[in-house]
């Protein structure tokens, strides 16, 4: 069977948009007759969501009926082919695949790019994707989506020839520290011989790791080898950091400072947080909060906040949307805005987790490139965290997890 396969390129197109949903309803077709009036369905890491969330309040799974261990403990590779068997079994006449391999490590890449292209043999496929390296090798032809509505269609050697993004406009340098921070010790993370499990299932194994100021690392590792675990650990309230010897800013977790007096010294971003943040704040207010360690502004802002964050809007390239709403901008301007919200007070530590999944080349070279200016304008220490090897980063340093029996082991590659 001969089949026709197609991509669909860039961050502007929804997968909630009345174009997918029309489209994967066989409706309004006029543009790719061959759907008028056939059945798709959705792979995207929103639909795989909204089965864990129910898996988890019923108790049981449509993905996987006969399994004895919950969805939710699955690995992001193993969730992601349940999903595919799952849709396959509805018999549709073609799958949309949004962005597949987003925060899959390479195995877990390789595996699924096996699968596809197996399925691709008897099943129609259209793939929406931003990086030019996830394209599937056996699509015949690429639409440009623009406001819902194809405006182009390009041929895949056409695409592969002109899609080579080498440089972009330097951001030169980053607004300076309001004010330092007092009483920093040289080493601000530091494990000793750290082992966690969850319900006898090894986790990390004897972890040993000083970040120390300055230092501009990247974390990385193979889905489930632990990454978020050794996070949690450090930024958030996981029980398993406390009781073992695991020390942040000089004191060992839990002898006396809050995870509130912990997190002021620490800027965080996540994709995930871009969903958090839903109050009406405008850009500008979205950054001076960062300032105040808040969700959004409550407070009255001082001249001196105001002309910091003006600053960094205009190194952002953003100062035209100063007062625009924060959760009217596309997503990729919402990250610009919370990585430097996370980075206005210069943190001594910023955890930087996924910033780049989902983007597009550009937009992904855009994020690194501000972030190694980070590393070398500040003394900020710059914890990257990724499955890719981005383009164009930077990191002095790598912290690799290898998972094992026994759980993850850490090994340091210097870069």
């Amino acid at each position: 069977m001969n089949l026709k396969h197609y991509a669909i390129f860039g961050n502007d197109l929804s997968v909630k948009g009345k174009w997918i949903q029309n489209l994967l309803k066989g409706e309004n077709c006029s543009e790719l007759k061959e759907f008028s009036g056939k059945k798709g369905l959705l792979f995207s890491e929103t639909v795989l969501n909204q089965l864990i969330e129910e898996d988890y309040k019923h108790g049981d799974s449509v993905l996987i009926p006969n399994e004895n261990r919950a969805l939710r403990t699955f690995s992001s590779g193993e969730k992601r082919k349940a999903f595919l068997e799952y849709l396959l079994k509805q018999k549709p006449d073609f799958l949309v695949l949004d962005n597949p391999y987003d925060s899959l490590d390479k195995a877990s890449v390789a595996d699924l790019k096996t699968t596809l292209r197996n399925i691709s043999e008897t099943t129609v496929i259209i793939q929406i994707f931003n990086r030019k390296e996830d394209l599937m090798p056996f699509v015949d032809l690429i639409l440009n989506v623009e406001n819902e509505k194809i405006v182009k269609t390009i041929e895949v050697s056409e695409f592969l020839k002109n899609h080579t993004i080498t440089s972009i406009s330097a951001i030169k340098t980053i607004p300076p520290a309001p004010r330092n921070f007092k009483g920093i010790p040289e080493v601000l993370v530091e494990m000793k011989n750290i082992s966690v499990s969850y319900e006898d299932q090894p986790i990390l194994n004897k972890i040993s790791w000083k970040i120390k100021k300055g230092d501009f690392w990247q974390l990385t590792g193979p889905n489930g080898s632990g990454k978020t675990t050794l996070l949690s650990m450090v930024y958030g309230d996981n029980p398993k950091a406390y009781g073992v010897d695991l020390y942040l800013f000089a004191n060992k977790k839990g002898s006396g400072e809050s995870v509130w007096e912990i997190k002021k010294k620490i800027g965080y971003f996540s994709p995930a947080l871009t969903e958090l943040f839903n109050r009406r704040n405008t850009v500008l207010e979205m950054l001076i909060s960062g300032l105040m360690d808040s969700v959004g502004l409550y407070q009255k802002s001082g001249d001196k906040d105001i002309r910091l964050a003006k600053e960094w809007l205009k190194t952002l390239n953003l100062e035209d949307k100063s007062n625009k709403i924060f959760t009217e901008l596309p997503e990729f301007q919402k990250r610009m805005i919370l990585i430097g919200r996370a980075m206005i007070k210069h943190p001594p530590l910023l955890i930087l987790d996924e910033p780049t999944t989902s983007l597009d080349d550009k937009s992904a070279l855009k994020i690194t490139s501000l972030i190694n200016l980070f590393a070398k304008e500040s003394d900020t220490a710059v914890v990257f965290v990724s499955h890719r090897k981005e383009k164009g980063l930077q990191p002095e340093a790598i912290y690799r997890l290898i998972p094992s029996k026994n759980g993850s082991k850490g090994e340091i590659l210097l870069e």
